[in-house]
């Protein structure tokens, strides 16, 4: 909920998304936890639709999502990503089509900054999984468990052509936010891919830390 700029992380993570041309819809999926309601507030300002269910168990909150829009397979982003590149979620989308997957990612090797990260799952297979014993963090997490028993599962992995699976362009902590207020204050970011953002995240970096 906090702004960078003139529009809130949530905000810009959602407008990045609507220009990806293969999807159907956005939804928020938050939590029933009552200091969640701002989150509710705030989507219904921006015409976007929410879905809420258990905080701790992420994983059955977005399986129930995604029934309930009767969604054969759903995009998860982390509303944490204000420079998400929707480039990236259209491949991801395109890889999964035609296939009989379970999962398509460009996590289970991670060369993509993180901020980009983007996980094409199959409804009835994260439904499957959410039925099994799992661990607090498989819970709050989801994919954990498609990726520590990848053998279980039909994965399709998609890299960036490069190594850049150590640069950030999330926002995590306070420094993130920082530096993601001078990223954005630098110049148009509403199309920039995520090699353009990579180049300034690093140069106001750098800057920040006097190198």
């Amino acid at each position: 909920m906090k702004k960078i700029g003139s529009e809130t992380v949530l905000q810009r993570t959602v407008e990045r998304i609507k220009k990806a041309s293969l999807i159907d819809s956005i939804i928020v999926a938050t939590s029933t936890t009552k200091s969640d309601r701002a989150i509710i507030d705030h989507c219904e300002n921006l015409g976007v639709k929410t879905f809420v269910g258990p905080l701790e168990d992420v994983g059955e909150r977005l399986a129930q999502a995604a029934s309930e829009e009767s969604s054969e397979a759903f995009v998860r982003i982390s509303g944490d990503s204000p420079f998400i590149d929707f480039r990236i979620v259209d491949e991801a989308v395109k890889l999964f089509s035609g296939h009989e997957a379970d999962l398509a990612t460009n996590v289970l090797q991670r060369t993509f900054p993180k901020g980009q990260s983007v996980e094409v799952i199959r409804t009835s297979s994260l439904k499957s999984l959410c039925s099994k014993a799992r661990t607090p963090e498989q819970k709050e997490h989801v994919t954990p468990y498609f990726y520590e028993k990848f053998s279980n599962f039909r994965i399709l992995s998609f890299t960036s052509g490069q190594d850049s699976g150590n640069s950030r362009q999330c926002i995590d902590d306070e420094k993130d936010f920082l530096l993601a207020n001078r990223v954005a204050e630098r110049e148009d970011l509403s199309r920039a891919n995520w090699k353009d953002i990579d180049r300034i995240w690093t140069l106001e970096s750098n800057a920040f830390n006097g190198i």
